[in-house]
């Protein structure tokens, strides 16, 4: 009896080293296939990057991070579904991704149901931390506030007095439209918006936009088009000779080197953009670092901006649980409030109280320059936040 006693507690032991050994599990959530797969891939790189980065350096609390991944199809549905999929049977510890807005509000919304930490790295509505905020939820990519008031400015800068508002119809367009609006009266007070359209999300063909806009008198367009919906509309409107009259003002990152590579020649003149990486403007050592390993990572010199995105948001992910000492999802949130972490470009704060973080964007009008095939941004200025 003694000695099953002793061979029990044996156990118990042993068990006890397995289940502190037992790897610390982050589920990533972006589009891989379909129009979204222009940023959703490149963000899983980047996550990806972190995760071996973390690992080789002994993980995190020592202990193994392992990678649970699955694409979010850029559907609401779907990726609340297989959300819940990633916390109740694979078991992860905490939620990083989702790309779209609508599908970020999603994610929150299951992240609050089943108690897990969910970081949203790219989905910029401002109801993520206003109106749907929970204790849960955190942010680190920009917001359609922050983005609408640089565009305002943007609207100022050049002097456009009579703006067309382009949005696409769903969560971001929608607070986007917001929140240049709201910045309109003190940052641009003599513009005002002659016409606003909103295409659906995912929309390909835009031949009955395009001739609205050309007609109704503005010098200035404002736009979150992203992705594949700003590359449908150039190749559309720019034999119309659209871009020759109007100065595209652009949230959206459509600045980014996936964008610009992608249209190489085809990338009309008259756009001023954002994006929240540019390869070839590493703003100090550490930049430089990190877009030289995702070069290698990727075996390209020319990197994709969303991977930016993806990397950060493992580096919150790692800091906010060393801090906190803990799997457990409230401990994880509590260290994550006020959290400031050294990221490729510069350091990062998530606020407190709105669980945003400071993140700054490159913003600036993209130019020809001698002997390359796509634009570049210049001047390029790198604008941040304060709260």
């Amino acid at each position: 009896m003694k000695r099953l006693l002793m061979l029990m507690a044996v156990g118990v032991i042993f068990a006890g080293e397995a289940l502190a050994q037992e790897p610390i599990r982050i589920g990533a959530m972006y589009p891989l296939t379909g129009g979204g797969a222009i940023y959703g891939v490149p963000a899983l790189a980047g996550h990806q990057l972190a995760i071996e980065e973390l690992n080789r350096r002994g993980g995190i609390m020592g202990r193994k991070v392992e990678s649970i991944e699955r694409d979010d199809k850029m559907n609401p549905s779907a990726a609340s579904a297989t959300m819940k999929e990633l916390i109740t049977k694979d078991k992860v510890h905490i939620v990083l991704g989702g790309l779209s807005s609508a599908v970020g509000l999603g994610m929150s919304e299951v992240s609050k149901q089943e108690k897990v930490v969910y970081l949203a790295t790219i989905p910029k509505s401002i109801q993520i931390t206003t109106t749907k905020l929970h204790p849960l939820v955190f942010r680190i990519a920009s917001n359609t506030d922050i983005e609408g008031d640089t565009m305002a400015m943007l609207v100022a800068k050049y002097n456009l007095k009579n703006l067309c508002h382009l949005q696409l119809d769903y969560a971001y367009g929608h607070d986007l439209e917001a929140g240049v609006l709201k910045a309109l009266p003190k940052r641009a007070p003599n513009a005002k918006v002659v016409l606003t359209l909103k295409p659906k999300l995912g929309a390909t063909d835009f031949n009955a936009f395009i001739p609205q806009v050309m007609s109704a008198g503005c010098d200035g367009v404002v736009s979150g088009l992203w992705g594949p919906h700003f590359v449908s509309w150039v190749k559309q409107a720019s034999p119309l000779g659209f871009f020759k009259n109007v100065k595209w003002i652009s949230g959206g990152e459509i600045a980014a080197h996936e964008i610009a590579g992608e249209l190489k020649g085809e990338y009309p003149d008259n756009v001023v953009a954002n994006t929240y990486e540019l390869w070839y403007h590493a703003i100090d050592d550490g930049h430089r670092a990190f877009q030289q390993a995702l070069a290698k990572k990727l075996g390209t010199p020319e990197t994709p901006q969303w991977a930016l995105l993806g990397y950060n948001g493992v580096l919150f992910a790692a800091a906010a649980i060393e801090k906190a000492k803990s799997l457990d999802s409230d401990k994880i949130a509590a260290a994550l409030e006020g959290l400031t972490v050294k990221t490729p470009v510069g350091p990062q704060t998530i606020d407190a109280k709105t669980h945003q973080a400071n993140t700054g964007q490159f913003w600036g009008p993209m130019v020809k320059k001698p002997g390359k095939d796509y634009r570049v941004m210049e001047p390029v200025e790198f604008l941040k936040p304060t709260f």
